[in-house]
């Protein structure tokens, strides 16, 4: 089991955005000791999320959607 920053130096990104990653449930973690307790997180999580990357099932951005046209407006 790897600690938060280990699994930054990992994935090549910063501490907060694995911390992001566990928060919305993209990356799954192991929560160890009491309270809250300590995140962490093994090599076949990081596994898991950077296949999941790869098959691009992560929600793509929202389609832009067309200008609306205005009626009362000339141009």
């Amino acid at each position: 089991m790897m600690t938060v920053k280990q699994a930054s130096q990992r994935l090549n990104v910063s501490v907060a955005t694995v911390y992001a990653l566990v928060s919305s449930g993209k990356l799954a973690c192991h929560r160890v000791g009491v309270g809250r307790g300590r995140i962490r997180i093994t090599e076949s999580d990081i596994e898991d999320y950077l296949s999941l990357c790869r098959q691009g099932t992560f929600a793509a951005p929202p389609a832009r959607t067309p200008p609306r046209k205005l009626k009362h407006i000339r141009i």
